[in-house]
């Protein structure tokens, strides 16, 4: 059977949360180039996908049907849309392979509960006046939504204390490695 590159020796879910503007996509799109052997697993979401984002966008109808057919190893609700994960996650998990997802906060009590040990929770963050410049720069919010959401952020990193971080403030391979670090010191 084959493990990864680090050497684990059951499978590994990276749940990685954060902000929007964070560069959790950024970062996805990182390591599928630059660590092939890491499967990045995409959401099914009820809206189109956006540019940069590894999600399958299903109408309501659509979402609903695979969620009674079981197609989901967790889904949620939030900001007006369903999310999921598919099943493939647990199949590849069971094949001792290092998964990552871009997860989310409202949804971290179900997948500690579905996923237990396998589960490493991360919590992607950057300095407050990156993610502003990065969030005007978006060009898809009021001055006032950005400043919400930067509230926010800090709300989020206030509640996940006891969840690792990388801090994405830097340039996108820094972060990369951080996340390499987080891994190799973090054995399942």
């Amino acid at each position: 059977m084959m493990h990864t590159r680090l050497g684990t020796q059951k499978g590994r879910l990276v749940y990685l949360m954060g902000a929007s503007g964070v560069g959790k996509d950024s970062l996805l799109g990182a390591v599928r180039q630059q660590h092939s052997e890491w499967l990045v697993a995409h959401r099914y979401i009820t809206r189109p996908s956006g540019t940069g984002e590894n999600c399958v966008g299903l109408s309501e109808d659509e979402f609903a049907w695979r969620r009674r057919l079981g197609l989901f190893c967790l889904d949620w609700h939030a900001h007006g849309l369903d999310y999921g994960l598919g099943i493939e996650i647990s199949a590849w998990l069971e094949r001792d392979q290092l998964v990552i997802v871009n997860g989310s906060r409202r949804a971290l009590a179900m997948a500690r509960e579905r996923f237990h040990d396998q589960l490493l929770p991360v919590l992607m963050t950057a300095q407050p006046s990156v993610l502003r410049e990065r969030l005007i720069q978006r060009d898809r919010e009021t001055p006032e939504e950005i400043e919400a959401r930067l509230e926010r952020h800090q709300q989020l990193e206030a509640t996940l204390d006891d969840v690792p971080r990388i801090d994405n403030s830097r340039e996108l391979q820094h972060t990369l490695e951080a996340l390499q670090a987080l891994l190799a010191e973090s054995p399942v």
